[in-house]
């Protein structure tokens, strides 16, 4: 449904409503929407700066995808 739902014609797309577009897929059952912003982030990554590339993969000098 979430698949369906952004490759479709844009005046039928979801996400042109907002983040109330999102709330009834089945993927995000359960989620606590109002709690979203307070909710600690599963992963913080950590940065000397805004040139530090350590949490990104790096192969023969060029950035993995």
């Amino acid at each position: 449904a979430l698949v369906r739902g952004l490759l479709c014609a844009p005046g039928a797309r979801l996400g042109r409503g907002g983040a109330r577009d999102f709330r009834p897929l089945p993927l995000f059952a359960g989620l606590r929407w109002n709690a979203l912003r307070r909710s600690r982030a599963p992963f913080a990554p950590s940065a000397e700066g805004a040139a530090d590339t350590s949490n990104f993969d790096v192969l023969d000098d060029c950035l993995s995808q």
